[in-house]
């Protein structure tokens, strides 16, 4: 819930070790309507996703790298 990316606003982000990316799921009334994979160029498997202070998106990855997710 933040307006650092707005159209990702409410939008639900899943990471997994069992796959190489990011799941961006957008929900409207309650059903998923869209599905985006982010980072799947990068090779890695993600252990963790958070929002942080700042708005942005930080995920982190089973090698130890982090990864900033937002607006340049």
């Amino acid at each position: 819930n933040s307006d650092v990316i707005a159209e990702w606003k409410n939008n639900l982000f899943i990471s997994s070790l069992s796959g190489t990316h990011v799941i961006r799921l957008v929900i409207r009334n309650n059903k998923v309507v869209g599905e985006e994979r982010l980072l799947a160029d990068q090779g890695e498997r993600f252990r963790d996703i958070t929002q942080g202070k700042d708005g942005a998106l930080y995920a982190v990855t089973d090698g130890g790298k982090f990864y900033r997710i937002g607006k340049k």
